[in-house]
Parts: structure tokens; C-alpha cells; sequence
């Protein structure tokens, strides 16, 4: 039986109209009626405080119909948001969480990373009839506006960031829904921190179910089945992830990592030198590279101090150590 979460995904993954505020507020953690309407008034204390602001700019009347202000209304939603609480930026991907630093009375309160306030502008955006959808490029998040012939990029996390110019050209458009995929990757980190490896692994499990071309997903979901010693699973998540992106660098230096792990020298060196085609000045791939070339040829040319972070199960026994395992962060920050 599938549990709320997988319904709320297999309900977007059928293509059904689906409510982002709903589904942001249940992937928090909110399970009772009373719970979700007690957010969606803090929602709407938010959303007050920017229509009594926007009203304040046409003192002799009211603005003018919605959808001849599109653009004026999303900029200033972003500008009020951004005033109300200047220094934004922090870890918190649950909108839950960020609501709750949105209204804080602290003005210097942080309110969250990249998912986060891009979770928060968007569902107050939808209650504006902007059309909003998500850009990403796997390891972080914008908002992308449709207002007529015009596009406008939105970066959440920088005070100048609408209108911004995108350089990259690794993004991709997804639907404003396809953000909880990144709110599950966010949770999923948070519990892998906490050393909840089996919760972790849910999360991505569930961040892949909604989204199947999330490289992301799959290189974090590796990393929590290396961390379990599951050296095969964790190779299937790599390869799918370089399958997805070629040129993930973490994924290919994790697959490295695990191959160490369960004695494949070689074929680990090879990863490493992979990883160093994509990015020579990798310092790390360089210590990986040498560590595996030694063990698999003979006397490993680097000291012990230098690959200790490695801990390979069977060379002393000692744990794996997570230290190095590759992720991209900053959805995180």
C-alpha cells in the first residue's frame, strides 16, 4: 500500500492536476487537515502583507487587472520578499521550515536554500496567476516566468538575481510541480547527516520515482548505498546517473570510490581518470588516482596520511568514511 507521498507522486507522475502548495506542505511532514490549514494561513499572512504593498504603489486606485501587470507583480513579490527578510540564504529546503523564517520577527532570519525560496516564491507566484515554471540543472534551482512573448530567469537566492541572465546552459525547464523531486533530495540529505542511511535512501528513492532523469538522485542515493556497503546497488546509481550526464563529475568520482571499496583497483583508476579529463585540477581525483594505480600495480605512491580519507574496508579494517563521497551542493547552501 502506497503511503501519502507515494500517492502525491504517483498522482503527478499520472499527469493530475495537482496542487504545489498542497503537495509542498504535505512533503514537510503535514499529515493533518488542521496542520496544512494552519501553514496555508501563514501563507496567506505573506501574501497579505505583499497585496497591501503592491496596493500602496497605486494610491489613487487599484492596480491595474493582473494581466497587464504580470511582470510588475512578479518583480515586486520578489523585491518584497527579499526586504522583508534581506539576508535569505540557508539550508532549509521544507516549506514548512521557510515559511516559518518568512515570518519570523527577526529581519536578519534566514529563510532557505535555493529549493526553499524557490518553493516559497513560486506557490505565492501561483496564488498571483503568474505563470512560473522551474529551471534546474540538477544541483540547483531558479524560477522561470512565461508573461506573454517575454521570459524572465529569477534567481531566488540572489537580491538581484530577476531577470537574470542565464550562462549556463546545462538547464532545463520542468514544470513548477517537478520541485518536490528536489525537496526530497533535500530531505533525504538532511537525514543522511543525521545518520538515518534508510530514510536518506527513501527519499531519494522517491526524489527518482518523480523525476527518472534526476542525475542528482541517483548519485546521492549511491552515495547512502556505498555508506551501506551495497557496492553493487550503488554502481547501478552511478552509471545511471552518468548515463543521465556525462559529465557529472561526482558520479564518476563515487563510482571510483566504490570500486576502491570493494577492491577493483584498475577499473577504479580508470573512473579517476575520467574524472580528470572532465577536470585535471581535481586534486582529489589525483590522490584516487594514484592510491588505486598503487594498490592495483603494487606500492601505492602516496603516504598513508594522504589516502586514510579512503579507509578501504579491508586494508585495516576501519569503516568507510564518508569524507569524500561527491555530491552537488548547492541546493544546500
Amino acid at each position: 500500500m502506497l503511503d501519502p507521498e507515494e500517492r502525491l507522486i504517483e498522482e503527478i507522475r499520472s499527469g493530475r492536476d495537482v496542487s504545489l502548495e498542497r503537495s509542498l506542505l504535505l512533503i514537510s511532514g503535514l499529515t493533518a487537515e488542521n496542520a496544512v490549514s494552519e501553514y496555508r494561513g501563514r501563507l496567506d499572512k505573506i501574501h497579505d502583507r505583499f497585496l497591501q504593498k503592491l496596493a500602496s504603489r497605486y494610491p489613487t486606485g487599484p492596480p491595474p487587472a493582473r494581466e497587464y501587470t504580470v511582470v510588475t507583480r512578479a518583480r515586486l513579490l520578489f523585491e518584497h520578499l527579499w526586504n522583508e527578510k534581506p539576508r535569505r540564504c540557508d539550508g532549509n529546503v521544507l516549506l514548512t521550515d521557510v515559511i516559518d523564517a518568512q515570518v519570523s520577527a527577526d529581519p536578519g532570519q534566514p529563510v532557505g536554500s535555493c529549493v526553499g525560496l524557490t518553493s516559497l516564491y513560486t506557490v505565492l507566484g501561483l496564488r498571483e496567476d503568474l505563470h512560473l515554471g522551474l529551471l534546474t540543472n540538477g544541483s540547483h534551482v531558479l524560477s522561470r516566468l512565461n508573461a506573454g512573448e517575454g521570459v524572465y530567469h529569477i534567481e531566488n537566492t540572489d537580491p538581484l538575481g530577476f531577470d537574470c541572465s542565464l550562462v549556463d546552459e546545462s538547464f532545463v525547464e520542468y514544470p513548477a510541480i517537478m520541485i518536490v523531486a528536489h525537496v526530497l533530495n533535500g530531505r533525504g540529505r538532511e537525514r543522511e547527516r543525521a545518520n538515518d542511511l534508510a530514510g536518506a535512501e527513501k527519499d531519494y528513492t522517491k526524489a527518482i520515482w518523480l523525476n527518472p532523469a534526476y542525475a542528482t538522485g541517483y548519485n546521492n542515493r549511491g552515495a547512502v548505498r556505498l555508506l551501506r556497503k551495497d557496492y553493487a546497488a550503488a554502481l547501478t546509481d552511478y552509471d545511471r546517473a552518468i548515463e543521465i550526464n556525462p559529465r557529472m563529475v561526482e558520479a564518476h568520482f563515487n563510482h571510483g570510490l566504490t570500486r576502491i571499496h570493494s577492491g577493483s583497483f584498475r577499473e577504479a583508476a580508470e573512473d579517476f581518470e575520467r574524472v580528470l579529463t572532465i577536470d585535471p585540477e581535481d586534486k582529489e581525483a589525483h590522490v584516487c588516482l594514484a592510491f588505486a594505480r598503487g594498490r592495483g600495480e603494487g606500492p601505492a605512491r602516496v603516504t598513508r596520511e594522504e589516502w586514510r580519507p579512503l579507509r578501504p574496508e579491508h586494508e585495516d579494517g576501519a569503516r568507510i568514511d564518508g569524507r569524500w563521497l561527491r555530491r552537488r551542493t548547492k541546493d544546500l547552501r
